[in-house]
């Protein structure tokens, strides 16, 4: 006589459901928690940050080679920093009334307008440097200013605006990550190309150096525009009831509050961190084929450590994912720019490349994360606003910033003091921070703009 063992109600419930989630799975591995929170996302949210992919393989491109091929057409750095500071001036003074006009508006056209204009502007300043026509050169690094303008201003409040108010921490990393994973690309297509060399096909020899990397890459995103066409146009819940130069007078303490933190974190990046391709040649003669390889291994590090920023601001809050990851980038920032002293020792180079591979990822980190904070500040009202302030903000300070950096290295200081100075100003922003993240904590803010009017009191 056989035995049956009894298989109780319960159990035949669960291995049903099992069988069903099997099914409707393929068979496939289910994702940790936090990843499957992206693949809920709506689909607008997937598209926007696919435009913002390609946009950003420009950007991460001119990151890492610009300073390269300026170079490389007999720029010296003091020259290099004159003509790079140029792009910034249309953002620094033509942001704050871009922001007040965007505000509630419809934000598709300006997304259109900049992505367009963004890849035009990066292909003619490329051409007129290589030519030798560094007026027409300054016009254009001017025009890729004002796009960048356009599309930083309208970026993150679009974000807001396709994503629900549960999903903006996923919708605002992802944003984010798309930076990195067009590091990842950019590098990886740099490095295989300067790998080549040059080759000769049909009688014509191909030289694959940074001005051949950049101008690939900058092809590339030109289809931008093709993926902003195809998204919704969706407006803000609340539309200002002032006329558009208006600015009410409770927004004033807000804004100039969450502002702080980014002046002193946007100062300290544009003095030494836009120039760090040129610390590792002068300093560590590290190629510019080494230093896009590292600088991929780095932003795979960014787009991962990007990725999991909603999980770590669950577990550790505003203080973990902001405050945390700051402190320890900035000491690594220090540690990176005091190898100058010591760049003979066989150490030297092998330390800077490690400080240099995991500081990006930890500052980068606390991105998503600071930008939910101070959209949370200072309400719906005011996001444009915020968005075209910190835009001025970091243009304005990256303008002075290469101006200042200019002069130091027209007298011959030294980089580790730039990167000391540097850490300086990012811990004064950290500090600021801790000063925003107790006023949120402490009197949450909603959305609505009457709400968060009351964050004047903090």
């Amino acid at each position: 006589m056989g035995w049956h063992l009894p298989i109780s109600q319960p159990s035949l419930k669960s291995l049903a459901s099992t069988e069903i989630a099997d099914h409707e799975s393929g068979g496939m591995p289910q994702l940790p928690a936090w990843l499957e929170r992206y693949r809920d996302l709506p689909r607008p949210v997937i598209l926007f940050a696919s435009g913002q992919f390609l946009i950003n393989l420009i950007t991460t491109a001119q990151f890492l080679l610009l300073n390269l091929f300026l170079q490389g057409c007999g720029l010296d750095d003091p020259a290099i920093a004159a003509l790079g500071s140029q792009r910034f001036l249309a953002t620094l003074f033509l942001a704050l009334p871009a922001g007040l006009w965007l505000r509630g508006k419809p934000l598709k056209t300006p997304l259109l307008l900049g992505s367009i204009l963004f890849p035009v502007s990066a292909l003619v300043a490329l051409e007129t440097v290589r030519l030798g026509m560094m007026s027409a050169a300054s016009i254009a690094f001017l025009c890729m200013g004002f796009a960048n303008l356009l599309l930083n201003v309208a970026s993150l409040p679009m974000t807001l605006r396709l994503a629900p108010s549960e999903q903006s921490s996923e919708a605002l990393s992802l944003l984010f990550a798309t930076w990195a994973g067009a590091s990842v690309c950019g590098g990886i297509l740099s490095t295989a190309l300067q790998s080549l060399g040059q080759m000769q096909i049909a009688g014509m020899t191909l030289v694959f150096d940074e001005h051949a990397t950049l101008l690939i890459l900058t092809l590339i995103a030109s289809v931008a525009p093709f993926v902003y066409a195809r998204l919704p146009n969706p407006v803000a819940s609340q539309k200002p009831t002032q006329h558009w130069l208006h600015i009410h007078r409770e927004d004033w303490p807000i804004l100039a509050k969450a502002l702080v933190p980014t002046l002193c974190i946007a100062t300290g990046a544009g003095l030494s961190i836009q120039f760090m391709s040129l610390f590792f040649r002068h300093v560590h003669h590290l190629s510019s084929k080494a230093y896009s390889g590292f600088g991929s291994i780095s932003s795979v590090m960014v787009l991962i450590a990007g990725l999991i920023v909603p999980e770590v601001k669950r577990r550790l809050g505003w203080k973990g994912a902001i405050i945390g990851v700051q402190s320890i980038a900035v000491l690594i920032l220090m540690v990176m720019g005091l190898t100058e002293l010591l760049k003979t020792a066989f150490w030297a180079l092998p330390l800077a490349v490690c400080c240099f591979i995991f500081r990006q990822p930890l500052m980068s980190m606390a991105g998503p994360s600071t930008s939910e904070l101070t959209m949370t500040y200072v309400g719906e009202r005011n996001r444009e606003l915020m968005s075209a302030c910190s835009g001025a903000i970091w243009s304005g300070s990256w303008w002075l910033a290469a101006r200042c950096f200019q002069l130091l290295r027209t007298h011959d200081l030294p980089y580790w003091q730039i990167f000391l100075t540097t850490a300086v100003l990012y811990i004064a922003g950290i500090i600021a921070y801790r000063g925003l993240i107790h006023a949120v904590e402490s009197q949450p803010l909603s959305s609505s703009q009457d709400d968060s009017a009351t964050a004047v009191a903090e």
